[in-house]
């Protein structure tokens, strides 16, 4: 991993013109001559310019082809990591090898995958503000405004939302079904690994109280099942829910959850990993096996035959 104070190297610089809504790579990107054959993962600082949200350095990942003199705009995948002790957007590296997952979609699609942000949900004490906004922090808009101002500005992406992903393990698979239920005009996509049934801090009274300044029709209203069903039809949107066979925890949330989606309009796919439990193994080979799924469905991949 590189630690640059610069954030990324003046090849991946944005320009002055923005970003297309959508563009399909699959049938005009020509790979040019020279292009690295791995990409890059770099440690870089994420203001909290509007939410003033606490957060940690994020992790980002240049795909081959963000890593060309004339680099095309790419989809994002915003993924979250998990909450527990120390934990951070790190563990989306060390424990879900996000780095080595992205390599190996871009080697099979000409250099093309989604630029990846890893940035820190959690807070400095890994903590769970659980991707609401509230005493606890204001995750949610700094997930929502300052993560994507800052991609916008530095990179060289898509803006539609059929572009861009948020997903996560455990808490950043909670956060992800939120934010991409609650957003489907910033998130197109999402991938839910082993998530909660919502926002919680054990138990509800706990949870009202600290997180929500003890209001119980936020709380109620914050659940993925009632975003959900605020916003449906979901008319666009893509999910990706998996959980281990033997996560005796989450992994009964996933069919519901997935179900409830399903029911909203999205277009959902499912997946039980054999064997897996609540741990980053199972949720590396999720979150691989959901992005893969979403290639063609952002325009990185043929569409499957």
């Amino acid at each position: 991993m590189v630690t640059s104070p610069e954030g990324i190297p003046a090849a991946e610089a944005p320009g002055t013109a923005p970003g297309p809504t959508v563009d399909d790579l699959a049938g005009t990107w020509t790979a040019p001559a020279g292009m690295p054959t791995a990409g890059r993962l770099l440690r870089v600082t994420i203001p909290a310019t509007r939410s003033h949200f606490t957060a940690r350095p994020a992790l980002l990942y240049l795909p081959p082809a963000a890593l060309t003199a004339d680099p095309p705009p790419l989809p994002v995948d915003v993924l979250l990591s998990g909450q527990s002790v120390g934990a951070g957007p790190d563990d989306v590296e060390s424990g879900g090898h996000i780095e080595q997952t992205m390599d190996a979609l871009a080697a099979l699609d000409r250099g093309l995958a989604p630029i990846v942000v890893v940035p820190d949900q959690l807070g400095p004490r890994s903590a769970n503000p659980m991707c609401v906004d509230g005493a606890l922090g204001n995750s949610r808009s700094y997930l929502t405004e300052d993560v994507p101002a800052w991609v916008t500005t530095h990179l060289r992406v898509q803006t539609g939302p059929s572009a861009w992903t948020i997903g996560g393990f455990s808490q950043g698979g909670t956060c992800a079904i939120q934010l991409g239920a609650g957003d489907p005009a910033r998130f197109g996509n999402l991938v839910d690994v082993s998530g909660e049934e919502g926002p919680t801090l054990g138990t509800p009274a706990r949870t009202i109280a600290a997180g929500f300044a003890g209001n119980r029709a936020a709380w109620a209203a914050a659940q993925p099942a009632a975003v959900l069903h605020a916003h449906t039809p979901y008319r666009a949107s893509n999910a990706f829910f998996a959980a281990g066979a033997l996560d005796r925890a989450y992994g009964p949330v996933m069919p519901r959850m997935a179900a409830l989606a399903r029911a909203a309009g999205m277009h959902v796919a499912t997946w039980v990993v054999p064997g897996g439990r609540h741990n980053w193994t199972t949720a590396g080979a999720a979150l691989a096996a959901g992005l893969a799924w979403l290639q063609p469905r952002i325009g990185l991949a043929p569409p499957a035959g």
